[in-house]
């Protein structure tokens, strides 16, 4: 289409020439029936539920235009692209949108909006969410906005977003409120699983060795990851504990070597060897590109009110909370639960923490496990891609 677009128009200007580009993908061309746009957290990489649906895709080997929507610099091998995927970055992605039957995210367009996709009649939108299980109160980036408010930019593109989706995907009860909360009650919701699941709940010895091959963890060493969320202060000092010594008494109590995978939010991402001890034990898990991958891998992790924790708690392996903040945190942001109803040990201090690690009962935190999941109504089996791609299918058809 490109060539055809320059022979017609013989203009330079590439603002008037990608403004006609879209208005023959809007008006003329038609819209691709087995077409899939994904995109996750911005173009930030392959991962999510949304890498979960597209390698169900993979798998059915029936000839989809599976297209990923990178964000800027970040090149397909980088990203962890399959094979089998397009990958467009930029002003190329909203021509994708354009003439696609199926949007898949696990956040929103905005940026795609802003730069004059539109969704058309026919195509259908389908999100994921990133939250899971979630703990922590939904931020205000799309709740309701008051009609005598002018709104910006980033507001305008949040209401296009909750405008355009058809449908939202959950794996509990619980993130029911979490997720109309996120949409302005405007998606339709479906309880087919989070797919980013599956993997935590099958296993992966593939994934497991990659990771352990990625960061050259010797063989014989288990693999504690410290996961924990972003404070609204971006401060550091959250995050203090006595690293050393919670991998010592890990070793103490399982006579085993033990290293720590360091995997802070992506907003702090770039300052995690500023809170690391200089030892090998120590691993900078910021670059890794697949959260998923990272927790099936691992033994133990520690977090705090990440959705990680939740995610985490289906291997079934122990999940401890560090939560300094505890207090402050449940005053300012809030939490959906109570700390007694979470399965997992939780502590405000270092001491505490080691103390809760050095006295873990496993029988009691299984029993727990399956309570809490229970008490959620959680269908994630391992199987929550499938039912979302046997769903989209079906629609794509026409049914």
């Amino acid at each position: 289409m490109d060539n055809n677009v320059n022979e017609v128009i013989g203009i330079q200007d590439m603002g008037r020439k990608m403004q006609l580009r879209y208005w023959l993908a809007r008006y003329i061309q038609p819209i691709n029936r087995k077409k899939v746009v994904f995109s996750q957290f911005g173009g930030k990489g392959y991962g999510c539920n949304p890498k979960a649906i597209c390698d169900e895709f993979l798998k059915r080997n029936d000839g989809y235009d599976l297209v990923w929507i990178l964000g800027k610099g970040t090149s397909a091998k980088k990203a962890g692209i399959p094979k089998g995927v397009r990958t467009v970055t930029e002003y190329r992605a909203v021509l994708e949108l354009l003439t696609a039957k199926v949007w898949i995210n696990n956040i929103h367009f905005n940026i795609q909006y802003q730069r004059g996709a539109v969704k058309r009649p026919g195509t259908i939108y389908l999100n994921t969410f990133h939250g899971g299980i979630t703990l922590k109160n939904v931020g205000t980036d799309k709740k309701s906005y008051r009609a005598d408010k002018e709104l910006n930019i980033k507001e305008q593109m949040f209401l296009k977003d909750c405008e355009y989706v058809d449908y939202a995907t959950i794996g509990c009860e619980t993130e029911r409120h979490v997720v109309n909360e996120f949409f302005n009650g405007q998606a339709e919701i479906l309880k087919l699983g989070d797919a980013r699941t599956d993997i935590l709940i099958n296993g992966s010895e593939a994934a497991t060795n990659k990771v352990r091959a990625f960061f050259k963890i010797p063989e014989d060493a288990k693999v504690c990851i410290y996961a924990p969320t972003f404070r609204e202060d971006m401060k550091l000092h959250w995050y203090n504990l006595n690293y050393e010594q919670i991998l010592d008494t890990l070793e103490e109590r399982t006579k085993s070597p033990w290293v720590m995978l360091i995997r802070l939010h992506p907003r702090l991402a770039a300052q995690t060897k500023e809170i690391m001890p200089d030892s090998p034990r120590f691993i900078n898990a910021g670059r890794y590109v697949d959260m998923q991958e990272l927790t099936v891998a691992s033994d133990l992790m520690i977090s705090d009110y990440s959705s990680a924790i939740t995610d985490f708690m289906l291997t079934r392996q122990p999940a401890f909370m560090y939560v300094p903040d505890l207090d402050k945190y449940l005053k300012k942001r809030g939490m959906y639960f109570k700390m007694e109803e979470l399965p997992f040990p939780y502590a405000k201090t270092t001491d505490e923490l080691i103390e809760r690690i050095r006295n873990f009962d496993e029988e009691l935190y299984q029993k727990k496990t399956e309570q809490f999941i229970e008490q959620i109504g959680c269908i994630n089996d391992g199987k929550s891609a499938e039912r979302i791609v046997d769903f989209l299918i079906q629609k794509m058809k026409g049914k």
